[in-house]
């Protein structure tokens, strides 16, 4: 996922949530409304911001920041 590609679904209405992980994939995971008829309680994974990728997962963070960042189960923690 890219920075651009964030802006792209924040801006047309298909950003779900991004949840920060602290397993193996530590970073920023970003999700998007699904389609009908697929995704998982009505999200799809879209991509990720590593945390050893730093500025980009900074940017990432301040476009998400007020937008539904969960720390618990599928988008509603």
């Amino acid at each position: 996922m890219t920075i651009e590609s964030l802006k792209a679904i924040l801006a047309d209405g298909t950003f779900h949530h991004a949840t920060y992980r602290t397993d193996f994939a530590r970073g920023l995971h970003i999700y998007s409304i699904a389609k009908p008829g697929s995704g998982f309680r009505g999200f799809e994974y879209a991509g990720a911001f590593s945390e050893y990728d730093p500025l980009p997962l900074a940017c990432a963070y301040h476009l998400t920041r007020r937008t539904g960042i969960s720390l618990g189960s599928y988008g509603q923690g």
